[in-house]
């Protein structure tokens, strides 16, 4: 039985402000979206557009997320989708303890 390699951990910073907007997003389960050029949908928590806000994106066949900031669209991670949940698992939200 071979081990299975730890994952590579990456670090991720936010504008305060862009968090908290994400955490807005993912707590009420809707955000706002647009369209790419390529023809995919970009979330990100409604309201937020004229603010520096974090984007993302469900690639088909949902095994990946695309997550970027508004203020660097060209950047973007990719993350398998078990690191997303894990993610938005962390985002402290009034109904949840930190």
């Amino acid at each position: 039985m071979t081990d299975k390699p730890e994952p590579e951990i990456a670090i991720v910073r936010f504008p305060k402000a862009a968090a908290r907007a994400l955490a807005a997003a993912v707590q009420v389960g809707v955000a706002a979206t647009v369209k790419d050029d390529d023809g995919l949908d970009w979330y990100y928590p409604v309201g937020t557009w004229g603010e520096d806000h974090a984007e993302f994106a469900l690639l088909p066949g949902g095994e990946e997320v695309l997550l970027r900031m508004s203020s660097d669209r060209a950047s973007i991670l990719v993350w398998p989708i078990e690191r997303w949940h894990e993610l938005v698992g962390r985002i402290p939200l009034p109904d949840r303890p930190a």
